[in-house]
């Protein structure tokens, strides 16, 4: 540990820090742009100069190494001055866009303005130099030349991170700009992360742009359900629809980042989702489906139960608890058949299903199409779309009773006998378990629309009507079981922190 004085405090901090994080630890937050902590440092934007004892210039917080005795001021009158003297400068040239910025609300320049600004400009808007607006990245990156303070945290991301080195910087002085390698896009297949921590709202997401301000939205730390990583994600919605999905620090899994295809993974939450239960006569209450479901249960023998390791670690438990209580007889199988992807030795890992492990924790067989190729005459399918995935199974499937509860009109729901409404992984509270063993709560995000239900709801109703209890009263008491019964099972606690400017 090194002993360090700032601002006239003395405090401990771990050898090895860069000064701006020993800050931070401290209390003291030192204004920054070009730094992040999930890239190499730079310091090129200045705005992170302090005093150090015994050095005439200013130092830049970022690149300084603490050491036992430092003793640092990041408040004094020649800072301060500094600081403005930076973001007159980095101002210079930007464009007045505040009203139509998606950047609005979580902007580094707008935050740092009104703390360490607050200058008069000193040039004209027709002084300004004039760069490319819109300009296509990738498939899913706009850029506005603009708007960019040449932080080059999106350059280190891709050549430092991802190793794909799609970006640079062109040209000198105010006529520098952030471009691509001739014949090179952004198409990595985590482009969007030069997004999150752009921190003035030149790299922009295609899909997100003008949809929403920031400050309408609310979050709610989740987990991607995209692979078997389980990357830790913020969903930001607004008046009961995801906005947005983006990466949340947890150092042991995902760091700073999240995949494309995994951010963009969530338009099926908002859209073609099935709202009433529907059986051969049309809609239904959910008391009139539990109850045209429990007329299929009369010979548990001939009942088959399909689980997902898309489901909640809750959710399979609960279904695991009804089968052993309520239908004992009932063959219950999980398993997946989406196709599998490619491990690319970053995030992404093949098996595309967030709670495979989790599943066989549980003890849920996964001999899945062995068991839709039996002799049992009822199948009831939770979250899990079979034929969406393979339509050949059709024929399987086609002399047997099937009960679909699902989300959204999947193609097996399409093909069902009866369509029971649940909900999906943003409306829960609840689990799930990674390839590595670590199971990691998440909190619902929305409400659930039309009479969409838990799958816990859906088999406690059931087992009532059955008169079988399955031991708890709320999902609280299931978790506290689950994590009991299950030996080993502990959930992390995951730092829930925002990203800033850095």
């Amino acid at each position: 540990m090194a002993k360090i004085t700032i601002n006239g405090v003395e405090q401990a901090v771990e050898d090895g820090l860069y000064l701006i994080e020993a800050a931070r630890r401290c209390g003291v937050d030192i204004p920054h742009y070009c730094y992040h902590p999930g890239l190499p440092v730079e310091g090129n934007c200045r705005m992170c100069s302090v005093e150090v004892e015994g050095i005439p210039k200013l130092q830049t917080a970022c690149t300084t190494i603490v050491q036992d005795g430092m003793v640092v001021i990041t408040d004094s009158e020649k800072v301060v001055g500094e600081r403005s003297d930076v973001m007159e400068f980095l101002l210079r040239n930007h464009p007045i866009d505040c009203p139509i910025c998606d950047q609005a609300g979580e902007c580094g320049l707008q935050d740092y303005y009104m703390e360490h600004g607050l200058h008069d400009s000193r040039i004209t808007v027709s002084e300004k130099v004039k760069k490319k607006k819109r300009v296509d990245l990738g498939p899913n990156v706009v850029l506005d030349s603009e708007r960019c303070i040449l932080c080059t945290r999106c350059v280190r991301f891709c050549k430092d991170v991802v190793g794909t080195e799609e970006l640079v910087i062109k040209n000198r002085s105010n006529h520098a700009e952030i471009t691509t390698f001739p014949g090179k896009g952004l198409v990595n297949p985590y482009a969007l992360n030069t997004v999150d921590i752009c921190p003035v709202g030149a790299l922009t997401s295609r899909k997100f742009r003008f949809q929403c301000r920031v400050w309408y939205m609310k979050n709610a730390t989740s987990i991607c359900p995209g692979c078997e990583r389980g990357c830790n994600i913020w969903i930001d919605h607004h008046e009961n629809k995801i906005q947005r999905l983006r990466p949340r620090l947890n150092p042991d899994v995902n760091n700073y980042w999240m995949c494309d295809e995994g951010r963009l993974d969530f338009h099926w939450i908002n859209d073609d989702r099935v709202l009433r239960a529907e059986g051969p006569d049309g809609l239904m209450r959910p008391d009139e489906a539990d109850r045209a479901v429990l007329a299929l249960l009369s010979n548990p023998g001939d009942v088959l139960i399909v689980a997902s390791p898309r489901s909640t670690n809750e959710s399979l438990f609960a279904l695991k608890r009804f089968v052993e209580v309520a239908l004992p007889g009932a063959a219950l199988t999980g398993g997946s058949f989406r196709p599998t992807g490619d491990d690319d030795g970053f995030l992404r890992l093949p098996d595309k299903n967030p709670n495979s492990r989790g599943m066989r924790e549980i003890g849920i067989a996964g001999d899945l199409e062995n068991r839709l190729n039996g002799s049992a005459g009822v199948v009831l399918v939770f979250e899990n779309d079979l034929l969406g995935d393979r339509p050949d199974l059709e024929s399987v499937l086609a002399g047997k009773k099937v009960v679909a509860f699902t989300s959204n009109r999947t193609a097996t729901a399409r093909g069902a006998d009866l369509v029971v409404p649940v909900t999906t992984y943003a409306e829960l509270n609840g689990s799930f378990t990674n390839h590595a063993g670590l199971r990691q709560e998440f909190r619902s995000a929305i409400r659930p629309p039309g009479d969409s239900r838990s799958v816990f709801d859906v088999v406690k109703s059931l087992s009532g009507l059955l008169g079988k209890e399955l031991g708890w009263e709320s999902e609280t008491a299931l978790t506290k079981e689950m994590t009991d019964v299950i030996t080993g099972w502990g959930v992390r606690v995951e730092e829930e922190t925002e990203l800033h400017a850095g």
